[in-house]
């Protein structure tokens, strides 16, 4: 399918969709086609800007037709989907990739589904590395571009069918890197930061670290200048752990640059917090403000250009009209019927300067009224420009015609001015003479009065003003003028001095429309303002009249220069929303582009002053307005003004709970109330309504019952506790929430109540013949209050009064020195409190006067050792005997000797459990053990301790080096490395070494060994495949560890690159199997990494129901159920990073052949016969299959084969003797096997005696013979997952049928998962599990040579 679309793709015969740009002509004001395809699938919120683009400007129209359009797609859409949603428009989403997604759910599932880019069908695959890939998961499709370029930007469309879903423009910004991000050099606990420039500026930039996008958050912060060039990216805090690529992306553009960050040279410091400091990017010296800067002014300075050339090429354009509008008409021939298109009429002067013209108007085809033109005055180029302009509504021609009458009774209230160059007056007019109107329908009238002198104006004014008019100056130069206001009466200035009136001139309004005006009178003299004259000069215009005549008209004093259109003052940065606490102030800022320009604020368009009281102030180009007390009715929306401009943003002043200072320390005191009484809890708060109380304990929320009572106001909340108990002791909460925040306050209740009984068991301190001491626990709980005293009774074993021995100090111990040796005593003591007795606690019976001796002592260890000094320590041993330890002796061993030598006087105990052994010889080693001795007398001997030399501790080993990996597999990698140098004084020689792993996305490093190993090499071994890790080596020896020695980069757990190799030497090539038995085909490669393997059926990939079988190093390809297309060449090519290797097996699926159609005998020859035979029905389909021919003749009575491997359908047997029958036998074979034969008929005669025939009556024989059929047919199953369902039926049938069971018209006799059986007509199909995957139709077919039938049923399992 896939080289298919390539071959489409670079025949150019891809195919496209709808009609070719090229092709279809677009009529005037007709909406661009693509324009409907986007703005179909696109929001709402995005019609405007899409229209803007377009240059739609009827809103109301677009969206009438736009809703008969989604109609026709919603009916056309109907046919083959059920639902569409979730519409998410293309984007770019990562680096280089961009995608859009839906969800759609087909009626149909093999309905297709087409991919176009600007209307040219685009291949697409489901694997993510093609350009274009689908990706599905469960309803939702998601189409993804990778490795975007510029050319990938463009109008995307989806098509089911014949029909379109959903549109989507992809642009791609013209922005890129002006300064990349550079690779940044940390320590750890110190802050980084990564900078970069833009071409243009850009809202925010994507950053990624390790392949993941990167938040703002408390690890990361995210700036951008305010003029959007400059982003920077800081990583806070800096670890090992951060370590790693950085990316930044822009569009389509990306830039990369690693974070190093080195370990802290000061190991005291590891892991505590000191002052950080912010690491940059060193080695570039870029000013990247000025960078910016610099770029800003380009981009402004590119924007001109293009707003000039603009601006030119618009002027072009005007002049081009206006030289054609001034070209001097032909000579007129006084034939008023020349003109073509229109009525010519001709206009009359009557006294009240009205110019009155008889015209006949004659519709256009297209409704528009057609223009009476002058004799001589048309050509044919004015005749196509006027059908076009008659083409416009009659409603705009209305309004010329008002707007004109409107003019011209303005006009009548004129006065006569005087013409001061030529000394000409109105009244000089000549009253008779007559000026020929153009009865033009477009509003085209005589304007009586003379020219103003010239004004520019803005092109913003309309009524009656600003009208172009052309002239030619003294230069012989077209210039243009506007006219303010209205035309009074023009002075024309004959060559033979004569007046001359009902002159037509043409000009263009402020609209751009062209029109004429024929006016009545002289002209005056106009001004002329030229660029190489001087002000107060007279030019000269050249004009021509109505009998065709050129003339010459003066005006005197200068035109006004145009306004250049200033854009005038933008925001940089505008108004934010702002979110204040009722009472604390709030402001609200923004900056304009120009420092001296002055604005105004509103709230809800109300014009804010200082008496107000607001602060606004102006720093530059900034604007401030403060409000120092925020109150409810200063929210609202503010806008500020300036030049014309606006920027508005909220104020949303908040009114969140709160807690008078004083109340809430009164609040935060504990309560303390004795069990069985009441309490109460309050605070009084402030804040706005609604407002929701909840209280706890112990962070529980209290509701009220028989116990608890909660109160509420709209300023106060009351909790009330009733009957107190000690399990109420513990933490007070109330909670208030409204709309605008949340606030707690946190008391205590101490409810006080009697100690409970205190805790065993008793330990024995002491027992000698004249004392026992003894041990116990304080109560569990006091009660609220300290434990005074300890009050005890005594008893002594077999008597039964009970001594009281009085009240002791609230210690939990006691020493009884009343006691008899031998005697066994037992203790009842109780808790005393201010509020009174504990239950009592009972000890065991304790004897007076055993001998216990303490368990031995664990062996001592070495803390340190010197030249003159060893320093030891040990533990109290496990045993004490029932008394306490009195103290511990010491003794020593010279290594070598047998003698055991005290180090402390027998007599004097060692009190502590550690001792500084001083007689010792440096150089010597020793070994050490301890005694305990408690008032028993001395306990077993310690075990040895090790031995250790008396010398001077040595100083940690350095880093190892040359650390480097020998060798890596999938679950192990082997280590080597020499060891570290010795320097004298500061690192000594390494005794061993201690192996640590860490994976990347971990941050605790795991050992590899539990004790040092002295080898440098080592093998790190339960490793997971293609994991990244990191591994480093520490030197150890008497001194300590040396600082570990990491690897320089992350190691994959993989084994080194190899070349795939197929590694069977005896690869079967060819196969053959039988129609409907399975296909397997296994073979075991090598390779690494991890091979890309891919199986094709004659170079095409092969269909879903080939299951393949993928491992580390082998591929199996299974077929459950062969059919006879599944023949062909299976090619397996297994693909990594350093190449590829292929294998192809052929597979020949076939089964018996059908034996050939009807023999035929021909004797051709005498003494032969040719046989000939029809093909059988498998012949077409295997190219295997051939046929052999067997003989039989009278005289013998065994067949032999005369013919074999024949592949036609004719063969010519001689050697035919006269007098014998022949029989002859045709078999088609194959691979597989041979199919029954094809009997001839008998050729030849043989002559036989006549023999004497007995007649026997034929007797009829019964028929035993039945056609298959069910005695007992399937029925419905619905088994639960995981258990096993049983399916049987009972059959009959002689001869004997061929039972076949199917699961979704797919065979499974040979399917191991089910388990069939056929005992005495009782069918049945057991599977183990029931799966999801087991859910279908099941059928059982029975077949015979009397016929056939066939049950089904259909299996449902349960979740």
């Amino acid at each position: 399918m896939l080289a298919s679309w390539l071959w489409l793709s670079n025949t150019g015969m891809l195919p496209r969709k709808g009609v070719d740009k090229e092709e279809a002509v677009k009529e005037p004001g007709e909406i661009d086609e693509k324009f409907w395809e986007i703005i179909m699938s696109a929001d709402r919120k995005d019609y405007e800007r899409i229209c803007a683009e377009f240059g739609v400007k009827d809103f109301r129209v677009m969206l009438k037709k736009l809703s008969e359009k989604k109609k026709e797609r919603q009916e056309e859409q109907a046919k083959y989907i059920e639902t569409i949603n979730n519409l998410k428009h293309i984007d770019i989403k990562g680096l280089g990739i961009a995608s859009f997604e839906f969800d759609l759910e087909l009626k149909d599932l093999t309905s297709r589904i087409f991919l176009y880019k600007d209307g040219v069908m685009i291949p697409y695959s489901d694997e993510e590395e093609m350009k274009h890939s689908l990706k599905t998961v469960g309803k939702k499709l998601i189409f993804s571009v990778r490795d975007l370029k510029a050319e990938d930007a463009g109008l995307y469309q989806v098509d089911v069918e014949e029909v379109n879903l959903f549109s989507t423009d992809f642009k791609i910004p013209t922005v890129d890197f002006i300064v990349k991000i550079q690779e940044v050099k940390a320590k750890e606990r110190e802050d980084a930061m990564f900078e970069c420039v833009l071409s243009h500026p850009w809202p925010r930039i994507k950053w990624m670290g390790k392949n993941a996008t990167l938040e703002e958050g408390e690890k990361y912060t995210i700036t951008v200048s305010e003029d959007k060039l400059i982003h920077r990216l800081l990583i806070k805090d800096c670890s090992q752990l951060d370590k790693g690529i950085y990316s930044a992306a822009a569009g389509i553009k990306t830039c990369s640059a690693w974070l190093i960050v080195e370990a802290d040279s000061d190991p005291a410091s590891h892991g505590k917090k000191k002052t950080r400091k912010t690491t940059q990017a060193g080695g570039t010296g870029l000013d990247l403000g000025k960078l910016a800067q610099e770029q800003q002014e380009k981009l402004a300075k590119e924007r001109q250009e293009q707003i000039d050339a603009a601006n030119k090429a618009r002027a072009e354009e005007e002049r081009l009209a206006r030289e054609a509008l001034l070209a001097p008409p032909p000579p007129d021939t006084g034939d008023g019927d020349s003109g073509e298109g229109g009525d010519s009429g001709e206009g009359k002067d009557t006294g009240d300067g009205k110019n009155k013209s008889k015209s006949g108007s004659n519709k256009s085809k297209d409704g528009g009224k057609s223009v009476g033109k002058s004799v001589g005055e048309t050509k044919d180029s004015e005749k196509e420009e006027d059908d076009k302009k008659n083409k416009k509504s009659t409603d705009d021609s209305d309004k010329c015609k008002d707007a004109e009458k409107e003019r011209d009774d303005k006009y009548k209230k004129s006065t006569d001015v005087s013409d001061k160059g030529k000394g000409a007056s109105n009244n000089d007019i000549d009253p008779n003479a007559n000026g020929e109107g153009d009865g033009d329908s477009k509003g085209r009238k005589g304007h009586p009065g003379p020219l103003i002198p010239d004004t520019v104006i803005d092109p913003n004014v309309k009524s009656g003003t600003g009208e172009t008019e052309e002239y030619i100056d003294a230069a012989g130069m077209h210039s243009v003028r506007t006219r303010q206001g209205p035309l009074l009466k023009d002075t024309v200035i004959d060559p033979n001095g004569q007046s001359g009136t009902g002159e037509t001139e043409e000009y263009t309004d402020a609209s751009g429309k062209r029109s004429e005006s024929t006016r009545q009178g002289p002209l005056l003299k106009d001004t002329v303002i030229d660029p190489n004259a001087q002000s107060g000069t007279e030019e000269t215009e050249q004009y021509t009249d109505v009998s065709g005549k050129r003339s010459e008209r003066t005006r005197q004093g200068p035109l006004l220069k145009d306004t250049v259109i200033d854009p005038g003052v933008q925001f940089v940065s505008g108004l934010s929303n702002v979110h204040a606490l009722i009472g604390q102030p709030a402001e609200l800022m923004c900056k304009l582009s120009n420092d001296n320009c002055e604005g105004t604020w509103y709230r809800d368009s109300k014009k804010l002053t200082a008496d107000d009281g607001h602060i606004m102030s102006r720093d530059g180009a900034n604007h401030k307005l403060v409000i120092n007390r925020c109150q409810e009715e200063d929210s609202g929306k503010y806008r500020f003004e300036a030049d014309g401009r606006k920027t508005e943003a909220m104020l949303n002043v908040e009114d969140p709970p709160r807690f008078d200072p004083d109340d809430l320390s009164a609040f935060s005191q504990p309560v303390i109330v004795k069990v069985g009484n009441s309490t109460t809890f309050k605070l009084p708060f402030v804040g706005r309504e609604p407002m929701k109380i909840q209280w706890y304990r112990n962070g529980e929320e209290l509701l009220d019952d028989n116990t608890t009572k909660i109160e509420k106001s709209f300023t106060q909340s009351r909790l009330l506790l009733s009957k107190c108990q000690r399990k109420d002791t513990g933490e007070i909460k109330i909670k208030l929430k409204n709309e605008h925040g949340t606030m707690e306050a946190i008391s205590r209740l101490i409810v006080l109540d009697k100690p409970t009984a205190p805790q065993g068991p008793v330990e024995v301190l002491e027992s000698t013949a004249s004392c026992i001491h003894i041990k116990w626990r304080a109560p569990k709980d006091d009660g609220g209050c300290p434990v005074i005293n300890y009050n005890l009774e005594r008893q002594q074993v077999g008597r039964n009064t009970w001594k009281k021995l009085g009240d002791i100090p609230g210690v939990p111990e006691y020493k009884d020195n009343d006691v008899e040796h031998g005697r066994k005593y037992c203790y009842r003591i109780r808790v005393v409190t201010e509020e009174g007795v504990s239950e009592m606690m009972e000890t065991d019976d304790l004897t007076a006067g055993t001998l216990a001796f303490p368990s031995s002592p664990a062996p001592p260890k070495v803390a340190s050792a010197f030249n003159n000094c060893i320093n030891l320590t040990w533990s109290t041993p496990t045993d004490t005997g029932g008394s306490r330890i009195l103290g511990y002796n010491l003794e020593k061993r010279k290594k070598g000797s047998n003698l055991w030598s005290p180090v402390n006087p027998t007599d004097e105990p060692i009190q502590e459990k550690k001792r500084a052994v001083t007689d010792v010889v440096a150089g010597n080693e020793y070994e050490f053990r301890v005694y305990a001795i408690n008032v028993s007398g001395l306990s077993e001997p310690s075990s040895p301790s090790e031995f250790i030399f008396a010398k001077d501790p040595k100083n940690p080993p350095g880093k190892v080096e040359d650390l480097k990996v020998a060798d890596t597999s999938y679950t192990a990698l082997s280590l080597s490395w020499n060891k570290p140098t010795e320097e004298v004084g500061v690192q000594d020689e390494a005794k061993g070494y201690f192996i640590e792993v860490r994976q990347a996305e971990c941050i605790d490093w795991t050992r590899c060994n539990i004790t040092p190993i002295i080898l440098t090499t080592f093998t790190v071994k339960s490793l997971k495949a293609m994991a990244m890790y990191w591994i480093r080596v520490i030197a150890i020896n008497d001194g300590g560890e040396g600082v570990p020695q990491d690897l320089d980069n992350y190691i994959l757990a993989m084994p080194p690159p190899v070349r795939p190799c197929f590694t069977d030497n005896k690869m079967k090539s060819f196969m053959v199997v039988r129609a409907g038995n399975s296909v397997r085909i296994l073979l075991n490669f090598e390779a690494s990494p991890w091979p890309e393997v891919m199986w094709l059926k004659d170079d095409v990939p092969l269909l879903k129901r080939v299951n393949i079988s993928n491992s580390e190093s082998s591929s199996q390809l299974l077929i459950t159920s062969s059919e006879r297309s599944d023949s062909g060449i299976y090619t397996i090519v297994v693909k990594n990073l350093v190449g590829q290797e292929s294998f192809s097996v052929e597979v020949r699926v076939t089964d018996d052949p059908k034996p050939p159609g009807p023999v035929e005998l021909e004797e051709n020859v005498p003494g032969t016969v040719t046989v000939i035979w029809e093909p059988s029905p498998d012949e077409k389909r295997d190219d295997h299959l051939h046929y052999s021919v067997s003989k039989r003749d009278s005289t013998k009575g065994s067949w032999s084969t005369v013919a074999d491997r024949l592949f036609n359908n004719k063969f010519t047997a001689c050697n035919i003797m006269p007098g014998r029958e022949y029989h002859f036998r045709v078999y088609a074979k194959n691979d597989m096997g041979m199919s029954a034969p094809s009997e001839s008929p008998t050729w030849g005669s043989e002559r036989r005696k006549d023999t004497f025939v007995v007649n026997i009556p034929a007797y009829k024989t019964c028929d035993l013979r039945t056609a298959p059929a069910f005695l007992v047919p399937l029925r419905q199953h619905t088994a639960p997952k995981g258990y096993e369902c049983y399916m049987s039926c009972a059959i009959k049938g002689n001869p004997k049928p061929r039972v076949t069971w199917y699961r979704n018209n797919i065979s499974l006799n040979t399917n191991t998962n089910y388990l069939i059986t056929n005992i005495c007509g009782v069918c049945s199909l057991l599977i183990l599990r029931v799966t999801p995957k087991d859910w279908g139709e099941y059928s059982i077919q029975i077949e015979s040579s009397l016929g056939r039938a066939e049950s089904s049923t259909k299996l449902t399992v349960r979740e």
